[in-house]
């Protein structure tokens, strides 16, 4: 019911958009992610305390549902709050890295293409290929002036899909979608392991969780591919307790190949994960079909990989030789550790002990499968690049539904002759420790940090003309989608290059400008030394302020005497 209150109440924070309430000197931010949860709290004391006991009784049952429908309203309560926050708190952009890749390339998807294309590529004298790659991109083997993205191509398929349907901001919907789904499906997974109450417990933490919260609210590929893997899971897993033998259909095997290679399709690096599930079908005929379902997907990928990097089995990630090494297991190990201790708490170890509670066949069958392939997913990342920020932990989000599910049917074991009410309580106080820890890490901050990139690509399609040429990097994916303007990477012109380029696309009749944030800045200066357009010794044309400022420094305004 607290749930349902927390849901409700986060749906009038998305449509009125943001408000505060003062009370005395008491400020109630509807953007606040604690304070909207604690109002709810109060509104059922309240009703508790005015209403007679029969009537608060009566209102109880008539929200909660009879006892077998309670965990199930629970969890579809989580998976709408989530929902509901993930399009509300959603950053929006194509910002960064990843997140410009997945962006820009479902937008060359819905426009027929598999890679980016640019005019200027063939009209520019000495061009360097690594010029016309945005963030997000890099040179194709195969036809280098012709950009590839460096991420996998699921979730911009299904991104392509939403904008051809609902436009440019549909987009931004699909990852929140696949949020919710996550949650449902943690319900459903906890069901089909345990029971209907381990489901519920394990969709609300899953949906207060601080790195699935930081994650369902950008455009990347993590909570996805979560979802698409535990959903090929919940598919081949038995119902009701019944072994896999009886309960496993042809259609359900079907559905969960399908999502398998969709998992591979969107997180390549998945594959090894989806093995384990074979353990779950009960003859070769179901493996057939498992197999012939998840043909298509990993047949579109190897197609792509040729056409794009000229071999099936290469991606844009890089040398598999060098992303993945035994000297990365150790440092990993100890980053991926402290990161999970401190985010998820010490309650996350107790799902170790969860292959070893689980009394029937069928739950120990779904356990140990479940268990193999969380297992690959953490092997992988073990010997993955080493990298220093926590939200790293984003890797690991195909196994975070199972271990949550694992801690919490162990925990119930363990702790057999705790009272319900206890055993509430204890659930409340880690959904509340989560979201005090998201809000910690910024995870409710970052719409504020990444709007700079919507900014930034909106002043440049409003203060300057469509024929202008933007020399980005960060700003580069932004200012192609928000903006609609052409952009060459400033980090591609060779050394030495600047004035030349610049010079040369003058002549074609493009306004240059020369796009930075702060932290650029330096950097451009230093590369282009010498050069006069290296200098930036003019005033910017716009300046976005902010928590990371950005400029615009429009080329034709640099003074004639330095020309």
């Amino acid at each position: 019911m607290l749930a349902a209150l927390g849901a409700a109440w986060s749906a009038v924070v998305l449509v009125a958009g943001g408000f505060t309430i003062h009370v005395g000197s008491l400020a109630l931010t509807s953007r606040d992610p604690l304070r909207p949860l604690a109002i709810a709290v109060a509104l059922v004391l309240a009703a508790r305390i005015l209403l007679p006991r029969g009537a608060f009784a009566a209102r109880v049952r008539a929200i909660v549902g009879t006892p077998d429908r309670w965990a199930a309203r629970t969890a579809c309560a989580a998976a709408a709050a989530t929902l509901v926050f993930a399009i509300a708190w959603n950053t929006r952009a194509a910002g960064g890295s990843d997140s410009s890749c997945y962006v820009l390339q479902a937008d060359a998807f819905a426009h027929g293409h598999v890679v980016l294309t640019d005019p200027l590529a063939a009209r520019l004298p000495g061009a360097a290929p690594a010029m016309f790659a945005p963030i997000g991109f890099l040179p194709s083997p195969v036809t280098p002036f012709a950009p590839v993205p460096i991420c996998g191509p699921g979730l911009s398929l299904v991104m392509a899909a939403a904008l051809l349907i609902g436009g440019r901001p549909a987009v931004f919907v699909v990852v929140p979608a696949f949020a919710a789904l996550a949650v449902w499906l943690t319900f459903a997974f906890g069901r089909q392991l345990d029971d209907e109450a381990t489901g519920a417990a394990g969709a609300a933490l899953l949906a207060c969780s601080p790195i699935f919260l930081y994650q369902s609210v950008q455009p990347m590929s993590d909570v996805p591919a979560a979802a698409l893997w535990l959903a090929a899971v919940v598919s081949l897993g038995s119902r009701g307790g019944s072994p896999p033998a009886t309960d496993g259909s042809a259609r359900r095997q079907i559905v969960g190949g399908a999502c398998a290679s969709l998992a591979v399709l969107t997180r390549p690096n998945l594959a090894l994960a989806v093995i384990p599930l074979l353990g779950l079908l009960p003859s070769w005929r179901a493996g057939m079909r498992f197999c012939l379902a998840a043909l298509p997907g990993v047949a579109a990928l190897a197609w792509l990989n040729a056409l794009r990097y000229g071999s099936p089995l290469v991606s844009g990630y890089g040398d598999a030789g060098a992303l993945f090494a035994l000297a990365h297991v150790w440092p990993n190990l100890l980053r991926y550790g402290r990161w999970l201790l401190e985010t998820q708490s010490p309650f996350i170890c107790v799902a170790v002990g969860a292959p070893w509670l689980m009394r029937t066949r069928s739950q120990q069958r779904l356990t140990a499968v479940a268990a193999a392939s969380a297992t690959l997913v953490v092997l992988t990342y073990l010997a993955y690049t080493v990298f220093d920020d926590w939200w790293y932990l984003r890797f690991l989000l195909p196994m975070l539904p199972v271990a949550i599910v694992f801690g919490v049917a162990a925990a119930r074991r363990l702790l057999s002759r705790a009272s319900t009410a206890a055993g509430l309580l204890a659930l409340a106080g880690l959904g509340f420790w989560y979201v005090h820890v998201a809000r910690a890490r910024q995870v409710f901050d970052l719409q504020a940090l990444e709007s700079r990139f919507v900014l930034g690509g909106r002043a440049a399609a409003q203060r300057f003309p469509p024929q202008t040429v933007f020399l980005a990097v960060q700003q580069s994916g932004s200012i192609r989608y928000h903006g609609g303007l052409s952009t060459i990477a400033w980090d591609g012109i060779p050394v030495g290059a600047l004035d030349r380029t610049i010079a040369s696309l003058d002549s074609l009749g493009r306004r240059v400008v020369i796009a930075l944030e702060d932290a650029e800045e330096p950097r451009f200066r230093t590369r282009f030394a010498g050069e006069a357009d290296g200098a930036l010794d003019w005033p910017p044309a716009v300046e976005l302020h902010g928590r990371v400022r950005v400029r615009f420094y429009d080329v034709r305004d640099r003074p004639a005497s330095s020309r």
